[in-house]
């Protein structure tokens, strides 16, 4: 709650000085338009941040391993996996949402995973990425389908599932 109301007050205070600025100040119309400029520029990259700023589903970073805690299907749009990633262990950081194209591979990989969280068993999901996007990414060629990967579930061992007990 304060972080969003703490933006609010932060864009208000900014708002106030840019019209003190244009209303208040001698200097020629040029530097009042290109300020006017640079604080819609900042205006505009702050709200594309918020998604990633309120924890809201990312498509852009995803994890090598993930702890799947979630799977939610919203067939035929997206997929989204909610988990921890694994390279900063099981239980170290808190579950993060990923969104991810509808593709029925990936629907037919996760039904069982899902069957089986629901019964309690602990899911570790590895995104392998198919040798076609390896190879174009090695020559330097852009990826414009970041679904290319294959996703491997595992059972998580005995060993290595969070107790819940501190």
């Amino acid at each position: 709650m304060l972080d969003s109301l703490g933006l609010t007050v932060s864009y208000l205070v900014l708002l106030a000085a840019l019209l003190c600025m244009l209303l208040y100040t001698p200097w020629h119309w040029l530097y009042k338009a290109l300020m006017i400029g640079v604080v819609s520029v900042f205006f505009y990259v702050t709200y594309f941040s918020i998604p990633e700023f309120y924890g809201w589903p990312t498509s852009k970073h995803r994890p090598q391993k993930l702890q799947i805690i979630a799977i939610y299907i919203d067939a035929p749009n997206k997929i989204y996996l909610w988990g921890h990633d694994m390279d900063y262990g099981i239980a170290g950081t808190r579950p993060r949402a990923y969104e991810f194209n509808y593709s029925t591979k990936l629907n037919n990989s996760l039904h069982e995973a899902s069957n089986k969280l629901k019964k309690g068993f602990p899911m570790i999901g590895e995104f392998v990425p198919l040798p076609s996007t390896v190879k174009r990414i090695t020559e330097g060629e852009t990826i414009e389908r970041p679904d290319d990967f294959n996703l491997i579930i595992y059972d998580v061992p005995e060993a290595l599932a969070p107790s819940g007990e501190k």
